[in-house]
């Protein structure tokens, strides 16, 4: 990584650092450091700013790129120069996701980082936990309360508001909360739904199926399905959200590893077909993922290997016989 592109880096952390909320005294102290120790941190820390303030602008103002491309003179220009912006935000995309974060994360209403949770009351006064490594939208009108969630989990403690309803909405479908307190997870292809009190309404994104599940059951939404999924405890997941914790019974390595991953700065590298036999059932600190791991190591057959603070490597070793 060259001096310039390290320079863009750390600015846009402190930009996404600065977006997620007040910093303490000392994330302060450090921020101002930074800007003093070299002329060019403040100037790239403001052109990024600038260039995140614009294109939120944009997005407020759901303007079409097309429609800014085709236009002349002096607009063109402008045109020109918000292009230049979307290079800039690609190739920093490519820096940021090595250490952890995300250029759509500077779009997204309310963003945690790997291994931050963070928790938030909205105007209607329902509460939301965002799970690490998450990012939503807050959608309220005189309607309905959406929440669009873009990746990752969210902890939804809905407040009862008979005229406008609440829905939890990803590309896979939509969860319509009928008084209720439950947890949405979005992956690739699937969204999930694990119910701890009331009742919530799962529907495929195509509206074509639907079904209501019920304290304590879960189901999966895809774009044109929904089905129901083995039943949780909803106090073991309660407590696993309020520790930080993953709790695993018998789910392969693979899975578990992905799932730290999410939860982690920087790269885990593994083999998935040599890990493939290996299961896990294990408590492990998802905000402390390096403890983690050294707790796999201990009771699996598997080496880590840490080549840099952001690069990490397991391997499958022997087992003593």
């Amino acid at each position: 990584m060259s001096s310039e592109d390290s320079i863009e880096a750390q600015a846009a952390e402190w930009v996404l650092r600065l977006s997620e909320g007040e910093l303490s005294e000392q994330e302060r102290q450090a921020f101002e450091h930074w800007c003093q120790l070299d002329h060019r941190h403040q100037a790239t820390f403001e052109r990024i700013s600038s260039v995140v303030a614009q294109l939120h602008s944009l997005r407020s103002q759901r303007v079409p790129v097309r429609a800014a491309l085709q236009v002349p003179g002096k607009r063109r220009n402008r045109a020109r120069h918000l292009l230049g912006t979307a290079v800039l935000l690609a190739n920093l995309g490519v820096i940021l996701s090595f250490s952890g974060y995300r250029v759509d994360d500077l779009f997204a209403d309310v963003h945690t980082s790997p291994g931050q949770w963070q928790t938030r009351t909205l105007e209607d006064g329902s509460r939301i936990t965002l799970y690490g490594n998450s990012a939503i939208d807050v959608q309220f009108d005189g309607a309905q309360r959406r929440i669009a969630l873009r990746r990752g989990q969210v902890l939804v403690d809905v407040a009862h508001e008979q005229s406008r309803p609440f829905v939890v909405s990803t590309t896979e479908g939509s969860f319509k909360a009928l008084g209720t307190r439950f947890v949405v997870s979005h992956g690739e292809g699937q969204s999930e739904l694990s119910m701890l009190q009331s009742v919530v309404q799962v529907q495929s994104a195509d509206r074509s199926q639907s079904l209501e599940v019920q304290g304590g059951g879960r189901a999966w939404a895809r774009r044109d399905a929904v089905g129901r999924l083995p039943d949780i405890d909803p106090a073991s997941l309660e407590q696993a959200w309020q520790r930080h914790q993953l709790v695993v019974d018998q789910v392969p390595l693979v899975q578990v590893l992905e799932a730290l991953g999410r939860q982690r700065r920087g790269h885990l590298q593994f083999d998935a077909a040599a890990l493939a036999d290996l299961n896990v059932s294990a408590v492990l600190p998802l905000d402390d993922t390096d403890r983690a791991l050294q707790l796999l190591a201990q009771a699996l057959p598997i080496r880590l290997q840490q080549y840099t603070p952001l690069w990490t490597r397991i391997e499958r070793v022997a087992s003593e016989k």
